[in-house]
């Protein structure tokens, strides 16, 4: 046997080797990877969190005032109510579940113009209970995003089916009730995330009225 072949037969063993080493390195860098996509896709789980939160509060309604929303942005419901457009197909779609459930959810007020801020506002703490009306161009209402609600006993109270069936589904629909406010009838559409930037909810039907 020549000293070539000799050679050449001792280092076969050893490059058969290195296909196995760099399949190793291979899977280990694939493991590795994918443990950081993961973490990536929790980490951004994480921060679109629900918007259904006492903390969360509608986003104000960019280019307008509040208070002040042309007709362009508003979406007459009923007589007693009026809405920001992307919120109607929400809450339509709430109301006629509840009504399913036998639980006759109305609404008694929703969008609240400046004027009306400023008479609800005095109204109350006419009553000493100025908290229950925010400084007039300061309303959710303003934003059309909030809505006042009776059900078949009246405005809801903190024992009422309607508030009942509201605390249990309304949240589906993106409706919120917020904390720090002491009314069982006030509900806020935090449906595009509210302030606390949630992931959407029931986006699908924010075109509903447009």
């Amino acid at each position: 046997m020549s000293v070539d072949v000799l050679e050449r037969a001792q280092k076969a063993p050893a490059s058969r080797k290195k296909p196995g080493l760099a399949r190793l390195l291979l899977l280990l860098v694939t493991l590795l990877t994918g443990a950081l996509a993961i973490t990536s896709c929790q980490i951004g789980f994480s921060v679109a969190s629900s918007p259904i939160s006492p903390a969360n509060r509608p986003t104000a309604v960019a280019g307008y005032s509040n208070g002040q929303l042309p007709s362009s942005q508003l979406y007459v419901y009923n007589g007693n109510c009026t809405l920001y457009r992307p919120t109607v197909g929400s809450f339509s779609a709430m109301i006629a579940a509840a009504h399913r459930d036998g639980v006759d959810l109305q609404p008694a007020e929703c969008y609240r113009d400046y004027a009306g801020q400023i008479y609800w506002r005095k109204w109350w703490c006419a009553q000493d209970i100025c908290a229950n009306a925010a400084t007039p161009g300061y309303s959710n209402h303003g934003w059309g995003k909030a809505v006042d609600l009776r059900d078949q006993h009246g405005s809801l109270t903190w024992n009422s089916p309607g508030y009942k069936w509201m605390v249990a589904h309304a949240g589906q629909y993106g409706w919120n009730h917020p904390g720090g406010v002491n009314e069982a009838w006030h509900w806020e559409w935090v449906g595009d995330g509210g302030t606390l930037h949630g992931y959407g909810v029931r986006i699908d039907l924010m075109k509903w009225a447009s």
